[in-house]
């Protein structure tokens, strides 16, 4: 054989035939290509201490809202105001006038609002408060049969009391009784006026920055992020939530305030005394949707007992205000809200009972605007949406 005859390798069988051979020669031609077999992922056991984390963060959370109550209620009460007047400082800004000008006309304009109103409905308001001895008299006298049973229950308990109380200890030694003497009513009052004071200045310096440089604070924590996509989607979600709150706000102060409105007429065709109070308090209790108007409608029965003698006057009254709160909660709100943060009802009920036992009656007027603040941010991002659908349409 000559040195130059070439010489032809056969393909031979097993791995290398198929695929790419032990040399790095190219399979033969024809030959198919292998099919790579996808390898499980292995299967990691679940964290349980991933649980506890979650847990113990969710216990914080609860820790801090409720410790901070002081601190985080005007914080959050400024925030949802300046949502409702922000709309109005970005119009004065459209005439000219700096948005650090305007604010302080809103801040002013609330203030003197809230200082009318409460001048104005404090003489009322103090006249049924000195006449609350003769109010309870008077009701025990008109509700006979409930204050007999209500008197069988004290002295029943009295019974108890005086029995519990006869009873010494194992030597036979009568028990002593120790009296802890707490703060006077004038002092608890006193305490309560300045933290109401406080609270009141704190929420208007609080809203004055909010409306004043929320925008540009705003603007500089998104110029932060690194992807124009994450500035551009947090801009549409500040913008959005910046609309939607400022139009249901807007829109369910106007709806209250006409309920007001038409309670304080009605109460004072029916010869209610101080019917502007009675609207002012109606207006303010429809925020708290279900429990507000339920609370309104007891105390108007309550008044009217004070202030008619037979039942049919009686009741027209509480009537009167159930039949005009039922035709705006049932009618007027949905048409005029329509789909815009249509809210699950069950949602609205157990937000106002969450925020109400951590707050108080302030959490509790704020429970419908938080629930339509965090639908708006879960709906803005993919893994919260199922939240989102659940809290309302």
């Amino acid at each position: 054989m000559n040195d130059r005859t070439p010489i032809t390798r056969l393909p031979t069988a097993g791995p290398s035939a198929a695929g790419h051979s032990s040399a790095g020669l190219p399979p033969a031609p024809g030959t198919p290509e292998p099919v790579a077999k996808p390898v499980p992922p292995a299967e990691h056991p679940r964290d349980p201490t991933r649980f506890a984390v979650v847990g113990l963060f969710v216990i914080a959370l609860l820790f801090t809202l409720y410790f901070g109550r002081d601190v985080l209620l005007p914080i959050m009460l400024a925030l949802i105001l300046s949502f409702l007047l922000r709309p109005l400082v970005r119009a004065l800004y459209r005439l000219g006038i700096p948005e650090g000008l305007g604010a302080a006309v809103m801040v002013l304009l609330v203030f003197g609002g809230w200082g009318l109103a409460v001048y104005t409905l404090s003489t009322p308001a103090a006249e049924w408060v000195n006449r609350m001895p003769r109010v309870l008299h008077e009701l025990e006298f008109k509700l006979g049969d409930i204050r007999a049973g209500i008197e069988r229950a004290r002295e029943a308990s009295r019974q108890i009391e005086q029995i519990t109380s006869s009873t010494g200890d194992a030597a036979g030694a009568p028990v002593r009784e120790v009296v802890v003497r707490g703060p006077t009513l004038i002092e608890q009052a006193v305490t309560q006026v300045e933290s109401l004071l406080a609270n009141v200045v704190i929420l208007l310096v609080l809203l004055y920055f909010f409306l004043a440089r929320g925008r540009n604070s705003l603007e500089a924590l998104i110029g932060t992020m690194r992807s124009v996509d994450d500035r551009v989607h947090y801009a549409m979600v500040a913008a959005t939530l910046q609309q939607n709150i400022a139009v249901y706000l807007l829109t369910i102060t106007v709806i209250n305030a006409m309920l007001g409105l038409a309670t304080g007429v009605v109460m004072w065709m029916w010869g209610l005394p101080n019917p502007a109070l009675w609207g002012v308090l109606v207006a303010l209790a429809n925020y708290i949707p279900f429990i507000g108007p339920a609370v309104m409608t007891g105390v108007l029965f309550l008044v009217s007992v004070l202030t008619f003698d037979g039942l049919g006057t009686i009741i027209l009254p509480p009537l009167s205000f159930v039949a005009i709160t039922t035709i705006e909660g049932n009618f007027l709100t949905p048409m005029i809200i329509g789909r815009r943060l249509a809210l699950n009802p069950i949602a609205v009920f157990v937000s106002i009972l969450f925020w109400g036992w951590l707050w108080g009656i302030p959490g509790a007027l704020l429970a419908v605007p938080i629930l339509a603040i965090l639908k708006i941010l879960f709906d803005a991002h993919e893994p919260m949406k199922p939240i989102g659908a659940l809290l309302g349409e």
